[in-house]
């Protein structure tokens, strides 16, 4: 755990928890191990220098220390923690003990090794205090060298120019900068600065490193603070420079050039408008140049503001930049004229650094990427073709669907932004971009044409995927087809068999059958009346005869409705109820209400079979007098209704299942397979009604 944001690599994530965690697991070391009862006590390790050089995993063995020094460094804000110097070195101590000892105490520590965030520690110590002593001399060295992490926990001496001064949690802070390094002085809490005195002085410094920033996974230092003691270690070299607020502002082109009066602190009052805001960042241009100006604080400033800034110039790989900056508005706004690229020399001079550069030319990509000044950081970056090559132009994070909507690729655009200059560590210059702050900035000069490649791959896209589905479909109706080919073959090897069947019945058994009836009616005739006994069995025969003859017909009838081939459909089911209502002697009557449309073969034979079984069961079950036929057609579905004033039903309606009859199961069958519905109804006063709905095709 993170207990004070700014102390030494090694004392970040030690706590009370772990204290207590190798207690326990040192009393259960005690209590069972063998080894450890009758093993001789490691003698302690008594300087700091000895801690500082064990590895990771040597710390982590929590090997005993015992040590005297005198404390370098303690705040109010660390909880009890701080840091004891020997004669050897400086060391952290993970302490919790109240009150926390001030500098210049005298301190016997005692406890074990631990790994730290980043350098060995003490862990789990008691300290007493055993005097008082004046605090070890400073060791010289660079901050440079501080941010290297080597003199972490030592009391060094560091000497650098104040850029900047800012006040955190009743604390001082002042930026010391030395070159391109620079450390962060942590004032004493009770030490107010003068400002005037300090802010661009050159001072040197006495106090003890601590990380500012870590990388905690990869154990590795980011950035470095310096915690003094006292007001005392702080020495002035070389007084500041005058505030250059109230003087005429110098031109951004001559900040970085000759001047008897240069130094590292001298401060710059700079005066223009603001060409690109980026957070702690912008840049500013004037009638001579343009300049990027890294802010002490944020300030919240939009393009064509006008602002004066001071701060310190410093050069980056060969460029300069403006840093610690305080902004200052004017209340004005204006305008800054971009320029354009005359030749390469121009870029290679680093003339057009900072400025508000326009490019003309062709759209040829548009891609997302890390920026190149914030890898962490997604932007568009658009690839432009111009005469003098190929132009990127990175612009702020903002949605690619906004983008497509306005620009396509082989598009002519017009695009304004910041001309950055890339160097290598020599200053040699490698290339260029642009930053863009907004869509604002790029203007469409000329729509792409309509044969781009993107809208050819489109198309072709386009083609493939409709000549795929065409395929597809194809095939299925290929499919389709060869299936209804193939039922239709056996459907009509089925009827020619049925047709064949029927023939022959009816030209063999139908005729010797309609004979034999004939000679049975010729012998009736020639019987004397007399013979009463003979004719009463000749009468049983040819009833017999009569019903087999009747049977026969209707079977045959059944294997090819012939009466379909010579009616239409409503015509055809009168005929045939009308048929089995005489040969039954019962009356027959018909009703059919508008106009049948035509139906596919298979649907007229099953409905013709439906009725017929219908008249068939009123004969055979229902001892009906009557049988009606009703048909009623309209737009939506076709109702057949067959109706008897037989015995009827013994419930008001009856679902044809599976277990009922051979006859109403056959119905439902032939219902279902021409999608229609099948109703078995009880009639009233009495008698039956079959009733079968299709829809209309």
């Amino acid at each position: 755990m993170l207990l004070f944001p700014t102390l030494s690599f090694g004392a970040f994530f030690s706590s009370l928890e772990r204290q207590n965690s190798f207690c326990a697991l040192s009393c259960f070391a005690l209590l069972f191990s063998p080894i450890a009862i009758f093993a001789a006590p490691r003698p302690p390790i008594t300087q700091a220098q000895q801690i500082l050089t064990l590895s990771e995993e040597q710390a982590q063995q929590h090997l005993p220390i015992q040590i005297q020094g005198v404390v370098t460094a303690a705040d109010p804000s660390w909880n009890g923690q701080f840091f004891v110097q020997d004669p050897s070195g400086g060391v952290f101590v993970d302490s919790r003990i109240q009150p926390i000892p001030s500098p210049g105490t005298l301190v016997r520590v005692t406890g074990v090794t631990e790994p730290g965030a980043f350098a060995p520690i003490v862990g789990q110590p008691r300290w007493k205090v055993v005097g008082s002593s004046p605090l070890p001399s400073a060791k010289s060295v660079s901050i440079e060298q501080l941010v290297t992490g080597s003199e972490d926990g030592q009391r060094v001496q560091v000497q650098g120019w104040v850029h900047s001064a800012r006040k955190e949690a009743n604390q001082w802070i002042l930026a010391l900068v030395e070159g391109s390094s620079r450390v962060d002085l942590m004032l004493p809490r009770n030490f107010e600065p003068n400002l005037n005195q300090f802010l661009g002085a050159k001072i040197s410094t006495a106090g003890v490193p601590t990380p500012k920033r870590m990388n905690y996974n990869l154990r590795r230092l980011v950035s470095v603070q310096l915690w003094l003691s006292s007001s005392n270690d702080l020495r002035l070299l070389q007084p500041a420079t005058p505030d250059p607020q109230g003087s005429p502002p110098t031109p951004i082109r001559s900040i970085t050039q000759y001047s008897i009066d240069n130094s590292p602190g001298r401060r710059f009052l700079i005066k223009g408008i603001v060409t690109f805001p980026l957070q702690d960042t912008l840049y500013l241009s004037d009638a001579t140049g343009g300049l990027e100006v890294r802010l002490a604080q944020g300030m919240e400033t939009k393009i064509g503001d006008e602002i004066e800034v001071v701060g310190f110039p410093i050069v980056e790989r060969g460029l300069p930049v403006l840093v610690d900056a305080f902004a200052f508005p004017t209340g004005n706004r204006g305008r800054i004229e971009p320029k354009s690229i005359q030749s390469v020399q121009q870029l290679r001079d680093g003339y057009l650094h900072g400025e508000l550069t326009r490019i003309e030319g062709q759209l040829i990509n548009i891609l997302e990427k890390p920026s190149v000044l914030n890898p962490s950081i997604t932007t568009l970056t658009l690839a432009v073709k111009t005469s003098e090559g190929v132009v990127t132009a990175e612009i702020q994070p903002t949605s690619p669907e906004k983008l497509a909507d306005r620009f396509e690729v082989g598009s002519q655009i017009a695009v304004e932004g910041i001309c950055h200059t890339q160097t290598d560590y020599e200053g040699v210059f490698q290339g260029f971009f642009l930053l863009v702050p907004s869509l604002k900035q790029i203007t469409l000069l000329r729509a792409a044409s309509p044969f781009t490649a993107r809208r050819l791959a489109i198309a072709l896209g386009i083609a493939l995927f409709v000549l795929i589905g065409v395929a597809l479909w194809g095939r299925y109706l290929l499919t389709k087809n060869l299936r209804l080919q193939s039922n239709i073959r056996e459907r009509n090897a089925v009827l020619d068999e049925r047709s064949r069947l029927a023939a022959d019945l009816h030209d063999t058994l139908e005729q010797s059958l309609v004979a034999l009836s004939f000679q049975m009616k010729t012998a009736l005739a020639l019987i004397p009346q007399g013979v009463e006994r003979a004719r009463h069995h000749l009468e049983i025969a040819k009833e017999g005869i009569t019903q087999t003859h009747a049977e026969l017909r209707r079977s045959i009838w059944n294997l090819t409705p012939l009466a379909l081939q010579g009616f239409n459909l409503s015509e055809a089911i009168i005929r045939n109820l009308q048929q089995t209502a005489d040969s039954a002697g019962l009356d027959f009557h018909s009703e059919v209400k508008g106009d049948l449309p035509d139906l596919e073969p298979s649907v007229k034979q099953n409905l013709l079979r439906i009725t017929q079984e219908a008249g068939t069961n009123a004969i055979k079950h229902a001892s009906a007098t009557r049988l009606e036929l009703r048909i009623h057609a309209d737009a939506k579905s076709i109702v057949f209704c067959v109706v008897d004033d037989g015995t009827g039903l013994q419930k008001t309606s009856l679902q044809a299942d599976w277990q009922h009859g051979f006859g109403i199961r056959g119905m439902q069958e032939r219902a279902n397979r021409i999608g229609g519905i099948l109703q078995i109804e009880k009639n009233s006063p009495q008698g039956t009604v079959v009733r079968v709905t299709v829809p209309t095709p």
